[in-house]
């Protein structure tokens, strides 16, 4: 590939990770990856011609993705390595805990589930649900050990989604660090009202925090937790019980130990996700 070729394939994946956020026009493509505004246009255009943005008729001219890439990324998650290795360690979760379990990896501002397991359901891989990162307890895990998407999360304002909802950067950094230390982290009503969660990280061979695993449940109003107060103790988290059944011995010259955090974490052999 030539350098030509690079250099316009670096801007059309950043063009549609821009428009994945909000419909934009040429002139602010243009200003946000600092091109010329003629060369947005043909970047756009030619992105149109293959079906992969539409726009509107108006003045603006608008550009939004189409449902091409929701499909492309429906067959990239079907095939993904590591979802498929974590199916087993899913569907486990949920028997165990007889609540509904999931596989989550970051997604911007969100956390997204790639794996999905119930009591009507088995566990397979899919694109499920999106969710805040700052209210969950997958999205408090994968945040707590990705410090630059951290700081890029906490920059922007935090939805509160329930009365339990943190939304004070200050006070969630101070969590997102005891959620490190610890190994697992808690949803105490802070997404849906009622609904409580515990998770932890999945962790590639390499010591990369690649996912996050959990299993929620529902709980009466008396028995709600503070998402300021203590989290429970190591065994009464399912997924922390999970995990440290699902545990496998790696060949010796690639396992590593991976430090700053007390729980067993489960370990697939994959480098996958962002």
């Amino acid at each position: 590939m030539s350098a030509t070729e690079t250099y316009y394939l670096e801007r059309a994946l950043r063009a549609l990770e821009l428009l994945a956020m909000q419909p934009l026009s040429a002139p602010q493509i243009a200003a946000a990856l600092q091109i010329h505004p003629r060369t947005a246009r043909r970047l756009l255009t030619r992105l149109h011609a293959e079906q992969y943005l539409d726009h509107g008729d108006d003045h603006r001219r608008l550009y939004w993705p189409t449902l091409r890439l929701v499909a492309l990324a429906g067959q990239i998650v079907d095939h993904a390595r590591l979802a498929q290795q974590a199916v087993p360690y899913v569907q486990r979760l949920h028997d165990l805990t007889g609540g509904a379990a999931h596989l989550v990896i970051p997604s911007y501002r969100s956390a997204l589930c790639i794996v999905h397991a119930a009591a009507d359901w088995p566990a397979r891989a899919e694109i499920r649900e999106l969710v805040p990162c700052h209210c969950t307890a997958t999205g408090k895990v994968l945040l707590s050990h990705r410090q630059p998407w951290r700081d890029s999360v906490l920059r922007t304002p935090l939805e509160a989604r329930t009365r339990h909802t943190q939304t004070d950067p200050a006070r969630l950094r101070i969590e997102l660090d005891a959620v490190r230390e610890t190994g697992y982290a808690v949803d105490a009503g802070e997404l849906r009202p009622g609904e409580r969660g515990a998770a932890a990280p999945v962790v590639s061979w390499g010591g990369s925090v690649i996912a996050a695993s959990a299993s929620p449940s529902r709980q009466t109003p008396t028995s709600h937790r503070s998402a300021n107060s203590s989290p429970p103790p190591p065994n009464a988290s399912p997924a922390r019980s999970t995990t440290q059944r699902t545990e496998r011995s790696p060949d010796p010259s690639e396992r590593r130990r991976v430090r700053g955090g007390s729980g067993r974490r489960l370990r697939l052999a994959s480098d996958e996700g962002r």
